[in-house]
């Protein structure tokens, strides 16, 4: 590989290479009495959060079946289908809602994780129930193989509905002059941005640009190789707090270690991959596993729960807690910041005409991004968890951006992101991006 190729295009991350694109709930309340907003904010700070068997879900939802239409549940933390702008939930900013503040929307820069999947990581031991996918004929969209049924619903529909019929953002037909859309290099995003855009404009007959940068070098997924990276990591998981919470769920992975032969470092040293296998199996209809070796012993919903509370704890330590998470956003995510940072700072000097920029990624895009906008506590990002930054311009041409969170605005450490100066925003973002990738990456 040619690594000064890379880092020569990771300096100018502009250019890029584009294909044509064709266009049984659980709703376990935690025991604080909580609302439904507040299950996206669970108090992670504290690795008693985990242990603490009461905490449940702390409100979120981790089912969904696999043939009907996932229920919506306005503002509550649905890691099968995140909640997202739609006209059941859109709320104008509070102080144009209330009248004191005339404004018009003049542009959205909107992150989104793909869509519901299969798990990546499959049990050491073996699974001991298959994975049946033959229901589904994935076309330009994706819709059910039984033509009794209706098409899967697709959140761009959602997105036409509040952006288009609603704020008169987005025109009829899409004009490629003033949207712009990108992916990374993994064919899950590509599926996504597939129906989304479908959704945004079912009666288009034509192709839209779906960007992406060269694999080596993009910009996100960890796209560009960054040795100080993994580096930094193994640091932070080293630290006295990463070391009690694993003592204190010693019991639990000692349990599933058992149970299905996971007795192994990539198992046992995160709940990533335990996290990401039961999400999926339950998102997709199916029950917990059980023991190859013993049918009768299987994964309990108390152990799901405690390993769900795990991985949100881990995520708000990787982005949020640790004291280098700064530091770690910069070599992860900063690049890809310090793009959204230089569109919004185009649309401050009135030199950028699009009004939409979509980007489809991961959700370990989205993490450093909401660890970069103070995000108050940080669960992992769930299936088609978004960000929406909306620029409003005011009638006296002053510049102000909210950012949602799943449909509603970020709660942050210093209080909401409701109606914040665009530059503002855009200093937040800029302390994230690095000065000297190249110099940052290789000491």
């Amino acid at each position: 590989m040619n690594f000064s190729l890379i880092w020569a295009a990771l300096v100018n991350p502009s250019k890029l290479f584009s294909t044509a694109l064709n266009l049984i709930v659980v709703d376990q309340r935690p025991d604080t009495g909580a609302s439904s907003d507040a299950s996206f904010y669970p108090p992670l700070d504290v690795i008693s959060y985990i242990t603490n068997a009461k905490h449940g879900t702390y409100g979120g939802i981790f089912t969904a079946p696999a043939d009907e239409e996932t229920e919506k549940i306005d503002g509550t933390y649905n890691y099968c289908t995140m909640p997202h702008p739609s006209p059941d939930n859109y709320q104008l900013p509070s102080s144009v809602q209330k009248g004191t503040t005339e404004a018009q929307l003049i542009y959205v820069e909107y992150m989104q994780r793909h869509q519901r999947r299969t798990p990546y990581n499959i049990l050491p031991g073996g699974e001991d129930q298959e994975y049946h996918c033959d229901n589904v004929h994935i076309t330009a969209g994706s819709s059910s193989a039984d033509s009794s049924l209706i098409s899967v619903p697709i959140h761009g529909r959602d997105l036409w509905a509040v952006y288009g019929e609603q704020l008169k953002l987005l025109a009829s037909s899409p004009d490629t002059r003033n949207v712009w859309f990108r992916a990374s290099s993994s064919p899950l995003t590509h599926a996504s941005a597939s129906a989304v855009l479908r959704g945004i404009w079912p009666d288009y007959d034509g192709s839209l640009p779906l960007h992406q940068q060269a694999s080596g070098i993009d910009t996100v997924d960890q796209g560009f190789p960054c040795p100080s990276r993994s580096q930094l990591l193994l640091t932070i998981q080293s630290t006295d707090e990463w070391n009690q919470h694993l003592a204190a769920t010693q019991d639990l992975r000692d349990r599933l270690a058992i149970l299905f032969n996971a007795n192994r470092t990539d198992w046992m040293f995160t709940f990533d991959h335990f996290a990401d296998n039961f999400q999926a199996r339950l998102c997709n209809g199916y029950r917990l596993p059980c023991s190859l070796n013993d049918p009768s012993k299987c994964a309990t919903e108390d152990d799901a729960y405690a390993v769900f509370r795990a991985g949100d704890w881990e995520w708000n330590y990787w982005w949020h807690r640790n004291q280098q998470a700064s530091h770690y956003i910069q070599l992860t995510e900063g690049l890809f910041l310090q793009e959204i940072a230089l569109r919004l700072t185009a649309i401050k000097e009135g030199t950028l005409d699009r009004v939409y920029s979509h980007t489809f990624i991961h959700d370990g895009d989205l993490g450093p991004i909401l660890g970069a906008l103070g995000i108050q506590q940080l669960r992992w990002p769930g299936m088609a968890a978004n960000i929406a930054f909306e620029v409003w311009k005011t009638s006296d041409s002053e510049l102000y951006v909210r950012v949602l969170y799943s449909g509603h605005p970020l709660r942050t450490s210093e209080g909401k992101l409701d109606w914040v100066p665009l530059s503002k925003l855009i200093r937040q973002l800029n302390k994230h991006v690095p000065q000297d990738i190249v110099a940052m990456c290789s000491s």
